[in-house]
């Protein structure tokens, strides 16, 4: 028994709980205790509408889960929420062009009429607010080359080969505990950011897993997709911005042009949050079939077995990490050494108590996903053989070896971060 260790009577149904005093007791026998408000809910309590939409959240995520178990992921490209959130994906963007296009017009067209200059050089501003946002590389993000880490990105154009996907231009690593794929810019970067981590308290075989799943977003087309219709997304809340409301102060006069005008900016805001809620909601579907996709080649690639481990993983240790390396942040030492040191004792009762937890509260990395434990009961149910990719442990090592040379920067990272929060 550990030092920590301690033994208990459950006050609700008086079994016999052993548990871990740095972590929460609790009775595997009738769940006493299961949840910590203080810890694993929010403080505030939703209001009737978060309520209401949670309820028809988990209706739809079970429903999906049910079809997809059923019939599989079937072809993204042909979903009708694809189609119709590109069709208003492209009016936004229409409506942005023809701005533009209007404005110049006016200028050209009715110069030097004071009247076209203003509305000319209000239509080519409109335009440029509202214009694509296809997202870009940040210069300062510091990356992992080809040269630098050969290893790694010969593994990944292993993964993408068999995955079908583009290969990897850019790879990133950061202090997060998550993992990311986006295609940036005109040229469409294809870019792949590895949190660190997560990538630590991950097994060989998940890791793979890991780097399947976030590949098979490129080849499902999910990365670029959401590149065009995540723009319009972002244009309208540019817009939305832009419509805020102004403060009526002032003379009669200027009140009376304020209250006019927080009218129509208002009606602007009410159309263009209404246009928000629909193209999210279109999204929505799509985004999460595009996560069981994802999940169902790196099953192929990786094994069920691995992409149900990293969806294990997500529910339990990914939150303790993340909790504890915020905590270590202002404790100083080695932070990784730490981290692996906290995760080696991680005890089974609490990896359990997560589990449980999840199953209960539909635990999600974000809305865009579906709950984890949906996606790692539906990595199970693939009928796949063995893994198309395995590593040597030589192999991983080596890999593990190119990703550490930036454990030093971000262990910076997270411990400036954790003192600038004790200002803010």
């Amino acid at each position: 028994m550990t030092p920590s260790a301690i033994i208990q009577e459950c006050p609700q149904c008086a079994a016999s709980i052993t548990g871990d005093s740095r972590f929460v007791m609790w009775c595997p026998e009738c769940e006493w205790n299961l949840s910590r408000p203080d810890r694993d809910r929010p403080s505030t309590r939703p209001g009737p509408l978060a309520r209401l939409r949670n309820r028809l959240d988990a209706r739809f995520a079970a429903d999906l889960h049910r079809q997809v178990l059923g019939s599989g992921v079937g072809t993204p490209s042909r979903d009708p929420g694809r189609i119709a959130a590109y069709a208003l994906a492209s009016a936004v963007h229409l409506f942005a062009l023809s701005m533009l296009v209007g404005g110049v017009w006016l200028l050209v067209a009715t110069w030097p009429s004071p009247f076209g200059a203003v509305f000319g050089v209000a239509g080519v501003g409109f335009a440029y607010l509202a214009r694509p946002r296809f997202g870009r590389l940040d210069g300062d993000a510091p990356a992992l080359t080809r040269q630098e880490a050969p290893v790694l990105y010969d593994l990944l154009d292993r993964v993408a080969r068999e995955a079908g996907a583009p290969p990897v231009d850019v790879v990133l690593v950061d202090g997060e505990v998550n993992a990311s794929a986006r295609t940036v810019g005109l040229r469409g970067t294809h870019v792949l950011t590895i949190g660190l981590p997560l990538w630590q308290i991950l097994e060989p075989q998940e890791r793979i897993a890991l780097l399947a799943h976030e590949m098979g977003h490129f080849s499902n087309g999910d990365a670029r997709r959401m590149r065009y219709v995540g723009s319009a997304i972002a244009t309208l809340y540019e817009i939305h911005g832009a419509a805020a409301r102004q403060r009526v102060r002032g003379s009669l006069g200027a009140i009376a042009i304020a209250i006019v005008v927080n009218i129509l900016t208002g009606l602007i805001r009410l159309l263009v949050l209404g246009l928000i809620m629909i193209l999210e909601s279109l999204t929505y579907r799509e985004s999460q079939l595009a996560e069981y996709a994802a999940d169902d080649r790196a099953a192929r690639i990786a094994s069920p077995v691995a992409v149900a481990g990293v969806m294990d993983k997500l529910i339990t240790k990914a939150p303790a990490a993340d909790r504890h390396l915020e905590s270590a942040a202002h404790r100083g030492g080695d932070l990784w050494e730490g981290m692996r040191e906290y995760m080696a004792g991680f005890p089974e009762a609490e990896e359990e108590r997560l589990r449980r937890l999840a199953r209960l509260e539909r635990v999600r990395v974000d809305a865009t996903h579906p709950p984890t434990h949906l996606r790692a009961a539906f990595a199970v149910s693939r009928a796949y053989g063995a893994a198309t990719i395995v590593v040597t442990d030589d192999e991983m090592e080596r890999v593990q070896a190119e990703l550490d040379a930036a454990a030093g920067r971000i262990a910076r990272e997270i411990a400036d971060r954790a003192r600038a929060a004790l200002y803010e």
